[in-house]
Order: structure tokens, then sequence, then C-alpha cells
């Protein structure tokens, strides 16, 4: 009722919790009373569901959404006038079942009050906090997109200038690199954020299928400066992530290790039943100021941080090795 359709499960879950509050008190009342239950009873009990709070509830909801007013006021008094006239028309039906008299106006209007007013805060706070939450989720959705824009031509650029500076001496192997690029392409695009749905999650065993392509680039680019070693644990391979995350590690490493040859060793192994993902390098190390966040890291760091937070609640933890060296890890969910 405030501007925001409910979805036909939503108003069905409604009439539902109306319709239990409602025969729970007046079997209760008669309990108390210790009047035996007769059907004119269970008649007179169904005619305060449908006249006190269903048809009240359903004619004020379509009113409202055929008039298109946004006022509360205009919404909360649509309702109070609908559940007045139930009230009447419960107490009208209510004295031909059970043999007593009607409700007088004065007492319709003062039945409405409490239950109308109960009704509509409900319904408001609750279209609020849907509204509060769609909002979230579409902010969201734009950091995602925002977060995928920016990382995608960072990686292109790359990759095409390696490649590009194959064509002419090594034409063969330059081929084989547009093959590999083709498939990181088409891989990244497949799990891009689409529309308001989140992206998909992927298998270690499909990112790591991409990330070696991109590392056969990488280590054509730089020929015998650049090593790249794999320790998985094959019980990983099912676990899922968010795609192109692991990437952006290697790639800060290969930048700011400043240190040739580089090693690079990206590991999957299990911690208490956590999955972490690690990639190391035997470089300069991060920067202490970055460790204790004095500092900002460069900017892949910064998406692949964004992302892992908003796609799998995930925390990007950074160090120094003991022996020289950097280490960029996460930890996904429990996989057992």
């Amino acid at each position: 009722m405030t501007g925001i359709s409910l979805q036909r499960n939503e108003q069905v879950i409604a009439l539902a919790i109306i319709a239990m509050v409602s025969i729970s008190i007046s079997f209760t009342d008669w309990i108390q009373r210790a009047i035996p239950l007769s059907l004119p009873i269970f008649f007179s009990s169904m005619a305060a569901v449908l006249c006190l709070y269903w048809l009240p509830m359903m004619v004020s909801y379509v009113l409202i959404q055929r008039v298109k007013v946004t006022h509360w006021i205009v919404h909360f008094s649509t309702l109070y006038l609908a559940m007045a006239t139930g009230a009447l028309a419960f107490g009208w039906l209510r004295a031909h079942l059970l043999g007593i008299r009607s409700f007088e106006l004065s007492e319709a209007l003062i039945i409405a009050l409490p239950w109308s007013s109960g009704i509509f805060l409900l319904v408001k706070f609750y279209l609020t906090q849907k509204h509060l939450k769609d909002e979230q989720s579409l902010r969201q959705q734009a950091e995602l997109k925002l977060l995928h824009s920016q990382l995608n031509p960072h990686f292109l650029f790359n990759s095409l200038n390696t490649i590009a500076a194959l064509t002419s001496s090594r034409p063969t192997q330059a081929e084989a690199l547009v093959h590999n690029l083709s498939a990181i392409l088409r891989y990244s695009l497949r799990h891009a954020v689409s529309g308001n749905t989140a992206p998909p999650a992927v298998s270690l065993s499909d990112e790591l299928l991409v990330l070696h392509k991109w590392c056969e680039i990488e280590q054509c680019r730089f020929g015998d400066n650049l090593q790249i070693e794999f320790d998985v644990d094959e019980a990983l391979l099912c676990v899922t992530l968010p795609a192109m995350v692991i990437q952006p590690l290697i790639e800060n490493a290969i930048k700011h290790a400043k240190r040739r040859p580089l090693y690079i060793e990206i590991r999957a192994h299990s911690e208490q039943g956590r999955p972490v993902i690690s990639v190391s390098d035997n470089g300069v190390g991060f920067a202490e100021a970055i460790l204790h966040g004095d500092a900002q890291s460069g900017l892949g760091l910064a998406i692949t941080r964004s992302r892992l937070k908003l796609e799998a609640n995930a925390q990007l933890e950074l160090s120094n090795l003991p022996n020289g060296g950097a280490r960029a890890q996460f930890a996904l969910g429990k996989y057992r």
C-alpha cells in the first residue's frame, strides 16, 4: 500500500495469517466462555474472517491500486472504512446465526480502528523493509557491474599487447595465444553480471582451466623470468567461487614483485573444512603501509577484495612470507 504491489504469494500469506489469528481469537473466546462448539459458532468464526478481514483487505487493496493515490492517509482511510463496513456485515450475520444483537455503527467503527491500524502498520512496515532490501540489492548489482567493467579491460589490454608482440616473430604461438584469449573472454562474458541477477559462481576446476590459459599468455610474455606452479587439492575442484578472482592476484604479483626470475605458486588447500585459495610469490612483498591499512592497494586487489566480499562473503588477506615474498589469500565457505 506504499506504491509497491504485493506479489500473489505475499497476498495469500497475509490473508492466511489474518485468518489464523482471527480463528484463534474466536475459538479461544468461546472456550473461555465454556460454550460448546457448534455449526453456528463455526460459521460465525468463518464470517468474521471473511467480513472483518479478507473482503475489506482485498477490496481496499484493489481500490488503492486502481486509484493510484500514494498518500498514506488515503490508504489507511480506505482500509478503515472497508473494515468498518465489514464489521457491520459481520454483526448482521452473527445476529442471524447466534440469535444475538448486531453491531451499532459506533461499535463497528470502534472494532475496525485497532484492527485496521495494526494491519496497516504491519503492511507498511513490511513494504518499507522490502523496498530497502530491493534498493540494497540494486545497489549491489550496480557495484558488481562497475567492478566487472573495470576488471575486464585491465587484463584484456595486457594480453593483447603480449600477442601483438609475437605476431611477427612467432606467429604460430601468437595464434595459439589468440585462442587462449578468446576462451578467456568467452568465459568472462558468460559469467559477467547480467540484468538484476547475481553473477553465477563457477567451480574451481573451471576457474583453473581458464587460469592456465591466461598463465600461458603471461609466461610467453616474460619467458624464463616467470615461473607459475599450481598446487591444488583435487578434493576441492568441485567447490565454487566467483569467476576471475584468482587471476588479478597473479597479475598483481607479476606487476609489483619487482624481482626476476619471479616464482608464483597458486595453492588450493583445506583449513578446518574451509577451502583456502592463495597466491604466493618470491618478490619484495607488500609495503607495511598496505598490510596495516594505512595505504591503498592496487586497483586489481581493490576490485578483487570488493568482489569477494559481495559475491562470496569472503575476505582477502594480504601478508608477507617469512623468507621474503608476498601472499594474497581468501577462504571460502565450508564444503563438508
